[in-house]
């Protein structure tokens, strides 16, 4: 019997530019005039021939990363004759779960996502900082109590791994929290090169406009599993559905529930799209069956090895 196969798709961050360039010039094409049909400009000669200033603005960041994991989903279905039993995604990476597991059209999806982007745009500007091998309820409450002694907004964001958590919000509280971590002598962390600060309550204004364009869109329950972040379950319904989605700008992205689910299934996961940020995740939850499909000319070999 073949393995349990879980597809994740990466989020904002994987981007780059040329991340269409390995995949056939005529599938990139066999899309191209839904893809201007969508978003009134060709996002594909963007992600081609751009700069990177102008991919990394969110509301073009995220289609241009949905778009390019769905092409490569396209490109491996195509080569491998495979069925994901799950799909998930790692925050903007749940739409490309719900494109390909039916519960949207790519056109819908690629206006919907820019169009999160161009919302997310107009929140508060803050930060985002990476937290790396600090314990979980340690930066949760240092969160807390910079929060209650600024009246300003910071909490964790992705709880990616056991070794790495994202926090975010306003700047001011954000350098607070990596302070008052430095002198507990917690000094590693990164900043991230955002200027949305997603996934807190920064994103609440943002979430409730989000809402009602979810409302005026035709969306299915996906044919394929597809697990939300916010709670590593399904969808019963489309109410339940769209409120996942509103709710995941403004609550944590939590990966490593996420991770625990699929690992129980004892599986293989394949990383769908571009970058292998998800891939390094898994195995930072302790997840070794895992392949990405930009790792080398070799992939689908190494997919062979472990289904």
């Amino acid at each position: 019997m073949p393995r349990h196969i879980s597809i994740v798709f990466p989020g904002q961050g994987s981007q780059t530019l040329g991340m269409l360039d390995p995949l056939p010039k005529d599938l990139v094409n066999k899309y191209k005039d839904d893809v201007i049909e969508a978003l009134n400009f060709d996002l594909i000669d963007l992600i081609t021939d751009s700069s990177n200033e102008e991919l990394n603005k969110t509301s073009i960041t995220q289609p241009a990363v949905l778009l390019t994991s769905f092409l490569y989903y396209e490109y491996i279905s195509q080569l491998l004759d495979i069925t994901p039993d799950l799909l998930c995604g790692h925050s903007l990476g749940e739409y490309t779960a719900l494109l390909v597991g039916g519960g949207l059209d790519l056109k819908d999806a690629l206006s919907l996502v820019h169009n999160r982007g161009l919302l997310m745009e107009t929140a508060d500007s803050g930060l985002m900082y990476a937290i790396l091998n600090v314990d979980f309820s340690l930066i949760n409450e240092t969160c807390l109590k910079i929060s209650n002694e600024t009246n300003l907004i910071v909490s964790p964001a992705n709880i990616n791994s056991p070794n790495q958590v994202v926090i975010s919000g306003n700047s001011e509280a954000v350098k607070l929290v990596i302070t008052n971590l430095n002198e507990q002598g917690h000094k590693k962390n990164i900043k991230l090169n955002v200027t949305v600060p997603s996934h807190c309550k920064l994103m609440n204004e943002p979430a409730s406009k989000f809402s009602k364009i979810l409302d005026k869109l035709s969306l299915q329950l996906p044919k394929h599993k597809v697990i939300h972040n916010i709670n590593s379950d399904t969808s019963s319904s489309i109410e339940e559905l769209k409120l996942n989605l509103v709710n995941q700008l403004i609550e944590p992205v939590r990966w490593v529930d996420t991770m625990n689910y699929v690992k129980k299934f004892n599986g293989i996961i394949i990383e769908c799209g571009p970058g292998k940020v998800l891939s390094g995740l898994a195995k930072g939850n302790n997840i070794n069956n895992n392949v990405y499909t930009t790792s080398s000319i070799n992939f689908f070999e190494e997919i062979k090895k472990i289904i």
